[in-house]
């Protein structure tokens, strides 16, 4: 079996429905991979159930697709960290919000010793933000603060980096957007440091946003009063 290179980077990607701004994505991705030549990359765009030409795009730029048919970000990020190769993986969305300009930072935390790396648009900015959205993440993140008793800015960010080992022993449960929490919670349960980068949050490219504040929102508690309450009792 061939060994895996030290430095070797999983990017995953979840998309449904992106054929406006995946291609923009990926070129940015690829353009930013060439400046870090001290890692081995591989890019992997899950296909979770799109209508539209988001797989056939993403071939054509040069990604690695994946079919995942059970419906759910969680479900479509939970296959592309099964199929994922590198020792640090790196999870983005495909709508064109996450800037691939940033993966040197996230890669530095990680090379400091941290097990789990979030983007903080609290620390940086969200071009995103509605009132309900920017009210929601706070309030959601100071839940996750009381429950884990650990201080994070921005727990509910789906730009994330973290070693292979957060999701090699536990596969993800989580249906959907709630992965965020999941992901954090084994990082912690391994005694792994969480720790935070300045992250920009662009306007989404095109297509239909798929998070919903009344939807999501409650689902996210949910998530964070199951595995705090779990990491608690397991302190």
């Amino acid at each position: 079996m061939a060994q895996i290179p030290s430095h070797s980077v999983s990017i995953v990607i979840p998309a449904r429905n992106e054929e406006d701004s995946i291609g923009m994505v990926l070129d940015e991705v690829f353009a930013e991979i060439r400046h870090l030549p001290a890692y081995a990359f591989e890019v992997l765009v899950v296909d979770n159930n799109s209508t539209d030409r988001t797989a056939e795009i993403s071939r054509l730029k040069g990604a690695t697709v994946l079919r995942e048919t059970r419906p759910g970000k969680g479900m479509a990020l939970a296959a592309g960290f099964a199929a994922a190769t590198g020792e640090i993986i790196i999870m983005m969305d495909a709508d064109f919000s996450h800037n691939a300009a940033e993966f040197g930072q996230f890669l530095a935390k990680i090379g400091e010793g941290y097990g789990l790396v979030i983007g903080s648009r609290q620390l940086g900015r969200s071009d995103e933000y509605t009132l309900t959205r920017k009210f929601g993440n706070l309030f959601l993140t100071a839940s996750f603060r009381l429950l884990f008793g650990y201080d994070l800015t921005d727990a509910l960010n789906g730009f994330k980096a973290f070693r292979r080992e957060v999701v090699t022993e536990d596969g993800c449960t989580s249906r959907d957007f709630e992965i965020e929490i999941e992901l954090i919670y084994y990082a912690l349960k391994r005694g792994l440091t969480v720790g935070e980068v300045i992250s920009h949050e662009r306007q989404r490219l095109g297509g239909v946003m798929k998070s919903h504040a009344l939807i999501h929102g409650p689902k996210f508690l949910a998530a964070i009063l199951k595995y705090g309450l779990r990491y608690r009792l397991s302190a």
